[in-house]
């Protein structure tokens, strides 16, 4: 396998690992919330979790890959952490966790999606990005309409957490996609 399959093979399982952080902080997230309105927003977001499950998982198959079904260490953790943490609040400590931890996704899936792959790849990155954009935009009109918005000092102490939460996270990833690049070239010398 050329070098460039095993490096996006290494990319979609970051990915995935990325969607097996979210399902349960998503669970967590929905448990917690007190609004319905808000609970079936959650629910629908996961379905579309679930969806980027599948298709990763198809695309990473379709290649010779093998898909990573776990959460990435320690940062899968962190996020399930984090959004445990909004749990006793009710749903304006639910929905600033829920945004701390959707602020990396969206970015890292606007990365993958601006990353020149073929056409099947990018599709479902630029539909990934799309849903996960839409996520986090809803996450930040829920907290405006909760009196949390960007403007007040818990809406700007929660966006500067949720980047430094991303940014971290995403460094500690990027080492284990490393990890993963070499996994996916081991299992393809023989």
């Amino acid at each position: 396998m050329p070098s460039r399959d095993t490096a996006l093979i290494a990319g979609l399982n970051d990915l995935l690992q990325l969607e097996h952080d979210a399902l349960p902080a998503y669970a967590l997230a929905i448990a917690g919330a007190r609004e319905p309105e808000h609970r079936d927003a959650l629910s629908a977001f996961r379905e579309d979790h679930r969806r980027h499950v599948a298709e990763l998982t198809g695309l990473i198959h379709e290649r010779g890959g093998f898909p990573v079904p776990l959460p990435h260490i320690p940062t899968g953790l962190l996020k399930l952490a984090v959004q445990a943490a909004g749990l006793p609040g009710g749903d304006r400590t639910v929905l600033l966790a829920f945004r701390a931890n959707e602020w990396q996704s969206r970015e890292k899936y606007a990365r993958a999606a601006a990353a020149p792959v073929d056409a099947d790849v990018s599709a479902v990155l630029e539909r990934a990005a799309a849903d996960e954009a839409r996520h986090y935009a809803w996450a930040v009109e829920a907290l405006e309409r909760l009196g949390l918005g960007d403007a007040t000092p818990a809406g700007m102490a929660n966006a500067a957490f949720a980047r430094v939460h991303g940014t971290l996270a995403d460094a500690i990833e990027a080492v284990g996609r490393v990890g993963l690049d070499c996994l996916a070239r081991a299992t393809r010398a023989g």
